[in-house]
């Protein structure tokens, strides 16, 4: 059985499901966790779905992170939440079983990276491979030598800000932020277009989105709801396919979806996601992505038995 950890909500895998041929698939969508049952133990685990299906020690032979993500945000009060509590120690129980089976080699694509490999250390390691605008990560006083110029603030998780609100890429001016926050500014640059690359074993899919598209630094704000917004496929130059698969082996990982510029033909990294959303760029399976995606993951699936 294949082990999918994720949401109620990931259309990724309801357009995968065609492609994943007839294997028998258990979706733990972790936002509904209440309808499923479960138990961990000495002797092996047992988790039951909704629907009556039911993954064990015995039957789970690979597994696939996708997003076990929650949607309803929740604004903890400062003496604390029940609910919070519950969903941290869910996502743990089943934390700990994905890494379980990553550690037995069990993990389709999407495993472990060598080193926890959050913003700071992929922009280090990028700067061998790109172009890496100037950032820094501030808190306190903001520095004299970054209150000129034009910078973009970023943030370095997916965490709602509350209400629900989730925190876009916004031109600001420096001199004027509060110190009591902590801020991920970069360089802002006049760029033509963004590039998304996603890597699987060795193999790029590029898209290219024109700036001219979208107002503001954040495709992601119109993007949803603008069917104007068309990623095109773009083909890479050999230097930077070659840029990416070296950038993948340092950094130990078999997938990962890439955020770039382009500003007169030339890439300009801005970070990557180990496991970053990809089904939007191909949603109709135009390019193949969808198809190969799943194509790897069955590949996986069948090396395990």
């Amino acid at each position: 059985m294949l082990f999918v950890p994720t949401c109620s909500e990931d259309a990724t895998l309801d357009l995968m499901m065609p492609f994943l041929g007839e294997i028998d698939l258990f979706r733990f969508n972790i936002d509904n966790w209440r309808g499923y049952r479960w138990d961990f133990s000495q002797s092996g685990f047992s988790v039951e779905s909704p629907d009556g299906k039911i993954l064990t020690s015995e039957n789970a032979k690979c597994v696939y992170l996708r997003k076990p993500i929650f949607f309803d945000a929740i604004d903890v009060p400062k003496d604390g939440s029940l609910e919070n509590w519950c969903r941290a120690e869910v996502e743990r129980i089943f934390q700990d079983l994905y890494y379980k089976m990553c550690a037995e080699g069990r993990a389709a694509l999407v495993h472990p990276p060598k080193f926890r490999f959050y913003k700071p250390a992929q922009m280090a390691l990028a700067a061998k491979y790109f172009e890496v605008p100037p950032w820094h990560i501030v808190s306190g006083a903001i520095p004299e030598s970054i209150k000129d110029g034009e910078w973009v603030a970023k943030t370095l998780t997916q965490e709602k800000i509350g209400a629900n609100k989730v925190f876009f890429v916004k031109k600001v001016d420096a001199a004027r932020l509060d110190p009591r926050y902590p801020w991920f500014l970069q360089k802002r640059v006049e760029a033509d277009s963004d590039v998304t690359a996603v890597y699987a074993n060795g193999k790029i899919f590029a898209f290219e989105l024109d700036r001219k598209l979208f107002d503001g630094d954040d495709c992601r704000k119109s993007q949803p709801f603008d069917k104007n917004m068309v990623w095109k496929p773009l083909e890479l130059s050999a230097r930077d396919q070659s840029s990416i698969i070296e950038y993948m082996g340092v950094a130990g990982l078999d997938f990962g979806r890439f955020d770039f510029l382009r500003k007169g033909g030339k890439l300009i990294f801005l970070e990557l996601n180990p496991n970053g959303q990809w089904a939007w760029l191909d949603l109709e399976n135009k390019y193949g992505l969808i198809e190969f995606i799943s194509g790897e993951i069955v590949k996986k699936y069948k090396s395990c038995e």
